[in-house]
């Protein structure tokens, strides 16, 4: 039977009165989220799945701009016709040039509606065909609550919830093109000059990232990253707010008391220490020792995490070096788990002479 204890006292963290959020810790998953598990409008946090198709089909590296993209009559009128819609859009001219790695900065950035649909139709030849493939690959990260009816975010059949969209942007996350332009402030293209992104909580409490959303429809909404440091670890926290009143306003409000309030609840728990004893042993012959811990463990957990401890001892030889591995020590807490092979301390020197004789070993 397990062991187990807990990590400090459980939190009560600040989680927003309407619409729905979640929380996740790189390396530890979901910290707890709220407002149920039924799907609401993402707006135009779908660009994030936008990105990353583009981005897995056509990668860049570092400082590489990408193909060059000519700017059609046909790109400028999807770009009045958004306008006229309420979209959020990027000014173009036809025969413009700008490279992916521009079109991802407008995309990202002020949220250009009109470069998805243009990056669509250069990716898939279609924008249809394009959302196929969006919802297929949000199937293929378990993605299950999330559907893709366009690829902006302006249509509020485009639905999900805050958990899905923490394992989008965990994935979109580590391209590092992503990474970079999502952590930029502002951007400059040919046409519609300095753009700057509508992510204004970035550089604050520890934001990287990622990308903002807003329509009627779907109130404020956030999906963020933000690298903490808890007890001098380096800690990444993810997180998401759909569906929140006064637009951005309310969603970066909403996302920076989540932020303000789950530092201080994270702890670096050592769950393991190397020679901590685990288990004794007495022989028959009396001969008695310790069995220990091989490894330590130290895992940035959030404080009233149950850390659970089972050990497992293979049957004992007569007589045994120390150092032999005699057992495993198995640790899970949250997402973790660790596989500690536990040793013995001292050498079983086995029965004596007068033991074996008297009991006929």
């Amino acid at each position: 039977m397990p062991l187990t204890a807990q990590a400090g006292t459980p939190p009560t963290l600040p989680w927003p009165a309407q619409g729905a959020a979640a929380l996740a810790v790189e390396g530890t998953g979901e910290i707890g989220s709220s407002g149920g598990q039924s799907p609401r409008p993402m707006a135009s946090t779908t660009k994030i799945m936008t990105a990353l198709l583009v981005l897995e089909d056509h990668p860049l590296a570092l400082n590489e701009p990408g193909p060059v993209l000519t700017i059609s009559r046909t790109d400028v009128a999807t770009y009045f016709a958004e306008r006229s819609q309420g979209e959020s859009v990027v000014p173009v001219v036809a025969g413009e040039q700008l490279t992916e790695y521009q079109l991802l900065q407008g995309l990202l950035l002020p949220s250009g509606s009109n470069l998805a649909d243009l990056l669509a139709n250069w990716d898939a030849g279609g924008v249809p065909a394009f959302v196929g493939r969006m919802n297929a690959r949000a199937a293929a990260l378990g993605m299950t609550a999330t559907h893709y009816a366009d690829v902006s975010g302006f249509a509020a059949q485009s639905v999900s919830i805050p958990a899905d969209l923490i394992t989008l942007a965990r994935t979109a996350m580590r391209l590092p093109v992503f990474a970079q332009i999502v952590d930029q402030s502002q951007a400059t293209l040919p046409v519609a000059g300095v753009i700057h992104n509508l992510d204004t909580l970035l550089g604050q409490a520890g934001v990287i990232g990622i990308k903002t959303g807003h329509t009627d429809q779907a109130g404020g909404c956030f999906v963020f990253a933000a690298d903490l440091t808890v007890d001098a670890v380096a800690t990444r926290v993810y997180g998401a707010v759909l569906g929140q009143p006064n637009a951005l306003a309310g969603a970066f409000s909403a996302s920076s008391a989540l932020l303000h309030a789950i530092g201080p609840v994270l702890h670096l728990r050592m769950v393991a220490r190397h020679g901590d004893v685990v288990a004794r042993y007495r022989t028959a012959w009396d001969e008695a020792g310790d069995i220990v811990a091989s490894q330590t463990i130290t895992w940035v957990l959030l404080d009233g995490t149950t850390i659970s401890r089972r050990v497992t001892l293979s049957e004992l030889p007569a007589t045994l070096p120390a150092g032999s591995r005699v057992g495993t020590l198995i640790v899970t807490a949250a997402d973790h788990r660790a596989e500690i092979p536990l040793m013995t301390a001292a050498p079983i020197n086995g029965p004596d002479l007068g033991w074996r004789l008297t009991r006929g070993f």
